[in-house]
């Protein structure tokens, strides 16, 4: 049997196979590890996103309900002086009331659904004896708020005065039934830009829609619509009268975790490069050392401790089937000293590789050649023919003769060939050795008394 070169690469494939898979699983692990990391690195920004989200609504409902209780005192003023009130005192009333107010554009009074009184005056005299109905988007609101005696918070709308603003208009109920409206008008720029100041946070934006509470959804109140679309967008409710705003924060910061997606997988790169390689190391040494500890270093054929296994397994096969003839072939290189004498160790090292090479080509492909010491070569022929050993030995002796082609100089060496038989020959190993050892030498005997090559000895 040969020491086929596709055994080293098999080995070497297995090293580098092992390596490989090596590599993927720590390559795997270092994935899961990342999106762990980075999946903790998402929770912690949705509990920050979170609690800015929280703390703005807080603050928002804070401002809010500061300026929706200021008409109070009002609205119990025109419950009870409604037949009787003065319009100097209503003014007075609400020039007070805007004067401790802030984000508030104006305080106006509506009997009936006239407006009549609204301070300050000055850039309001547009909105003065405004008569509801003919202003058909803030005739429904009031509608409503007649019909049902619950406040409502709307817009931002389009003011008739000009600018835009939130309107809060709370009904006065006279017995029960509709006498008028007290409206506050509220500059909502203001408002939500020192709401937003108060965070002192620009890593986050945020946008207000507003809801009629029946799950219609209203128009921006504050900020761009679109942020609603964004998937990393939280989301949080707020109750206002007559309806609900949603409230969507997003952080803006860049994402932070570039940095670390590159280094934690260059490094998990090249740890698994390293252990890799190291595995890969590992095994193809000791897959070199196994075949050192097998295979002869100058012909690449077994040595003795590989050949001697196979004999064993072949004779125990042989002793199966007895039918079979198992032999040994005994081959000692003639004149082999004097090529080393004459051209050197490194040519005689040539002329072993040679014959060892041209042995392996003169077998059959399940025939084992090795190397036995020196220039001793030895082969295990199993399951063959009379006819056919007497065949593969003289090809041995015709091929191995054949010259070396050595650095332009043609070396030559001859073969002498001694032939042993199991189990004719010996029981074991070392008497099949004696024996082929012995005929090798009387065929060398022969050789040497005659002009051409003698028979094999057996």
């Amino acid at each position: 049997m040969r020491f086929p070169s596709s055994t080293f690469l098999s080995r070497h494939a297995v090293a580098l196979g092992s390596a490989l898979v090596v590599f993927l699983l720590l390559q795997l692990a270092g994935e899961v590890l990342l999106r762990s990391l980075l999946q903790d690195r998402v929770s912690k920004r949705q509990l920050e996103t979170l609690s800015y989200a929280t703390t703005l609504r807080v603050r928002l409902e804070r401002e809010l309900n500061a300026l929706l209780n200021l008409n109070s005192g009002m609205v119990a003023y025109l419950t009870v002086r409604n037949n009787s009130m003065e319009t100097r005192e209503v003014q007075a009333i609400l020039a007070e009331l805007h004067r401790s107010s802030q984000h508030v554009r104006n305080f106006a009074v509506a009997v009936g659904y006239r407006l009549l009184y609204v301070h300050p005056v000055e850039g309001n005299e547009r909105a003065i004896g405004l008569y509801y109905p003919d202003i058909p988007a803030q005739w429904v609101v009031i509608q409503r708020i007649a019909q049902s005696g619950e406040s409502a918070l709307a817009g931002p709308v389009q003011l008739v005065q000009g600018g835009r603003g939130l309107i809060y208009r709370k009904p006065i109920m006279i017995e029960g039934r509709y006498w008028g409206l007290l409206s506050t008008v509220i500059d909502s720029d203001s408002l939500f830009r020192m709401v937003q100041a108060e965070a002192a946070d620009g890593d986050y934006e945020f946008a207000i829609r507003g809801s009629d509470g029946r799950g219609h959804e209203g128009g921006a109140v504050w900020g761009p619509l679109s942020l609603f679309e964004q998937p990393d967008a939280l989301l949080q409710q707020m109750e206002v009268p007559g309806g609900q705003w949603v409230i969507a924060v997003r952080p803006v910061r860049v994402d932070d975790t570039l940095p670390l997606r590159a280094g934690l997988r260059t490094g998990v790169a090249l740890a698994g490069l390293v252990v890799a390689l190291m595995l890969f190391l590992l095994i193809r040494n000791r897959g070199l050392m196994a075949q050192r500890a097998m295979y002869d270093d100058l012909t690449h054929l077994p040595n003795r401790r590989l050949f001697e296994d196979r004999a064993l397994m072949a004779f125990s096969r042989q002793q199966r089937q007895p039918g079979q003839l198992c032999a040994l072939l005994f081959l000692d290189l003639d004149d082999f000293k004097s090529v080393n004498d004459r051209h050197g160790h490194k040519a005689g090292d040539a002329v072993l590789v040679a014959v060892a090479a041209r042995a392996q080509a003169a077998v059959r492909q399940n025939d084992t050649v090795a190397r036995w010491g020196g220039d001793e070569f030895i082969v295990l022929l199993e399951n063959i023919s009379a006819d056919m050993l007497e065949t593969i030995a003289q090809r041995l002796r015709r091929s191995i003769q054949e010259p070396v082609d050595y650095q332009g100089n043609l070396l030559q060496v001859g073969v002498s060939i001694g032939l042993a038989l199991y189990p004719d020959a010996g029981q074991d190993l070392d008497q099949l050795l004696h024996a082929a050892d012995h005929h090798m030498y009387s065929d060398k005997t022969d050789r040497k008394g005659a002009s051409r090559p003698a028979p094999l000895a057996k």
